[in-house]
């Protein structure tokens, strides 16, 4: 048997070798099936995590080692969420091998990106299976991509979330390929961003926060013909004022909890509407800015909040509405 591991090693660092000089890595979705068609040879619940530990997490390529490292998630995380939604997983299954056609959109995306932004630099790009709470992030080096929310769409089998915020979002786009770009358009703005304030700028935590994520679906829409969180979109065309009117009493707030990354707690209305705020105060910018290349420069450099939201002019223009 120690034979055989060793052997199975051997094989297993050579394919992580070809695929850690790839630009695009999609390696870790194979290894993610492979632990999962294990799962019916365990025969208790820590055999299932050793196998995923194995299988999985000990193949990882050098782009989902950062998403483990950003994400910390865990081979026992993984056996839980597929015993808590079986039929999402079994169901998601053929939509994510569609990344292995990836590398031509991930091209287009980053051309667009480019006559856009010349500044733009090019990241490596990582698709792995999460546990269903993260669409994408980034590392220094990569863009990482959940796959199994980023290629679900409303023909998959979301029963299991009972219509909550979370099965809304995996819903809410029909089409696998603009799927996935709409979410490397996302991330690849959030690799170009400053990340941090100017040192003079007034402290202000949400709306920096909410401009972070929502100026990277502005861009994202004009570099991919459409963006990520069209939920949110629709909910705050229809409420718009009443939203900024909420926004704008906590606006330089600590807590993001309200607006950002809040599926677990969000009741009567979408998830992630600060996504939607931000949207809307780069969109106002853009549209007033006669020459539209430095909007985009402005936009996607932005390191003072209150500033930019000054300049702006978007609390005028809701005010007056």
């Amino acid at each position: 048997l120690n034979q055989h591991h060793n052997l199975d090693k051997e094989k297993t660092s050579r394919e992580l070798e070809i695929e850690n000089n790839k630009n695009v890595q999609t390696l870790d979705i194979d290894h993610f099936w492979d632990a999962y068609d294990h799962l019916v040879n365990c025969k208790s619940f820590e055999d299932s995590v050793a196998s995923f530990q194995d299988r999985y997490i000990y193949r990882a390529t050098s782009g989902f080692k950062d998403f483990l490292m950003a994400r910390n998630f865990t081979a026992e995380e993984y056996v839980k969420k597929i015993r808590k939604f079986p039929k999402f997983y079994q169901s998601i299954r053929k939509n994510t091998y569609e990344v292995k056609k990836a590398e031509p959109l991930i091209e287009e995306v980053f051309r667009n990106f480019k006559s856009l932004y010349p500044n733009f630099k090019p990241f490596k790009v990582c698709f792995a299976i999460g546990t269903i709470r993260t669409g994408g992030t980034t590392s220094d080096k990569f863009v990482l991509i959940g796959t199994e929310m980023t290629t679900c769409t409303a023909a998959n089998d979301l029963s299991e979330f009972n219509g909550d915020a979370m099965g809304q979002v995996l819903a809410g786009e029909s089409d696998v390929v603009q799927k996935i770009k709409n979410i490397v358009a996302h991330e690849c703005v959030h690799t170009q961003q400053k990340n941090k304030m100017a040192p003079g700028a007034e402290k202000c935590n949400l709306l920096y926060a909410c401009m972070q994520e929502g100026f990277c679906d502005f861009i994202g829409e004009l570099v991919a013909g459409n963006q990520i969180n069209k939920v949110a979109a629709t909910y705050g065309d229809a409420h718009e004022t009443e939203l900024w009117k909420a926004f704008k009493s906590e606006l330089c707030s600590k807590s993001i909890n309200n607006w950002l990354y809040n599926y677990s707690s969000v009741k009567d209305k979408p998830a992630d509407l600060g996504y939607y705020i931000g949207y809307r105060i780069a969109r106002q910018y853009y549209q007033q800015l006669a020459n539209k290349q430095q909007a985009i420069i402005d936009i996607i450099e932005m390191d003072d909040p209150k500033q930019f939201l000054k300049k702006s002019g978007y609390d005028e223009h809701i005010s007056g509405k």
